[in-house]
Order: structure tokens, then sequence, then C-alpha cells
């Protein structure tokens, strides 16, 4: 093989594995948050107002549109939608903030508690998001990120792999070093599904 494409390649991998790192750390690190709770400032801050909305709506969409008018930062997905015997209650989620709504039919009066959590927690929150199909843009935009990123990390194997192959001195050593790389990697995943004690 000349030295000129394996070069390229090399330079390709380099490229690859920078711009997947930022990710890998996140992960890496809202991983650890998850896994080590108390290390962890996760205490949200919490503040609580009420609005006066438009009386007499049922659903839980039209309360959210009326809410995100009168409080435009209450913006985010529609989630754990609850009839109760005086209205209905909501949640109005981005990565890091929660608002809850509690909306009273009669009267059209809500309150809005909006919980503000830090960057481990806004971490939390984006490591657990997945997929295309979020109503808030930046979400799908995350999610497309990520999977553009997975993709990346497939070709940084892929590279890594051929370039080692390449190396002739350094297969034996390649080969022991992905063995020990398998054993731990099972040896995790067993650990994590079996859960805590």
């Amino acid at each position: 093989m000349s030295p000129r494409l394996y070069s390229a390649v090399r330079t390709v991998h380099l490229v690859l594995a920078s711009i997947a790192l930022p990710f890998l750390l996140m992960y890496g690190l809202s991983a650890v948050q998850m896994s080590h709770d108390g290390w962890f400032n996760m205490k949200p801050a919490v503040t609580e107002r009420a609005l006066s909305l438009t009386p007499g709506l049922d659903d839980a969409r039209a309360i959210a549109r009326d809410v995100m008018e009168h409080a435009p930062d209450a913006r985010g997905e529609l989630a754990s939608i609850q009839a109760t015997p005086s209205g209905t209650s909501l949640r109005i989620v981005i990565p890091g903030t929660m608002h809850e709504v509690r909306y009273t039919r009669a009267t059209g009066a809500a309150t809005l508690k909006t919980n503000v959590g830090g960057v481990m927690v806004m971490l939390n929150r984006l490591h657990h998001a997945a997929g295309l199909s979020h109503t808030v843009t930046a979400i799908n935009v995350w999610g497309a990120l990520v999977a553009i990123v997975s993709c990346i990390l497939i070709a940084v194997g892929l590279t890594g792999l051929w370039m080692w192959f390449l190396r002739r001195s350094e297969r034996v050593l390649g080969v022991v070093l992905l063995g020990i790389n398998l054993a731990f990697a099972l040896v995790m995943i067993v650990l994590i599904r079996r859960g805590g004690p």
C-alpha cells in the first residue's frame, strides 16, 4: 500500500475521531452522572407564577398554546397530560427545563411552575433524547447529529482496524487488546442488565 494512501486514511480517521470526541465526552459524563447521582447537584431552580388563560378549554394542546402566548419562555414538548376534576394538568418539557401547568377550566386560572436544572440535568435529558419525531426542532436536530456521529464512529472503527491490520508487527498485540476489550464490554453489559443489589 502506498504511503500517500495510508496517510490519507489516517487523516480521515483522525478528523472523524475529532468530530465524534465531544459527543463521546458528553455521553460519558452524563453516564457517570446517572451512575453516581450523588456526585452532582441535580436540584433544579423552581419558580412559580399565576397565569390568566382562556376559560373553558378542554384540549391540552390548546391550553399549552395559551400558556406559551402568556409565558413565551414556556416552550417545549407536551407531556404528562392528566384530566383533573376542575381542569387539566400538563407538562411542557425541553432538556433541562420542565414547566408544570395546572389549569382550571371554569375560570381559566392556571399556575405555571418552572423547574430549571443545571448543565448536568440538561446533559442527562439529552442522553435520553432519541428520534426525529419531536415537536421541538432543536431536539430533532440533536437526534440527526447523534445519528451522524453514530455513522462516524463506525467509520472510525473501520479505518482504525484497517490501519492496524496493515501493520503486521502489531497484529498480535491488536488481537489481544480487542479480546480484552470485548471481554470487558461483555462483563459490563451483564452487570448493567443484572441491575443493582
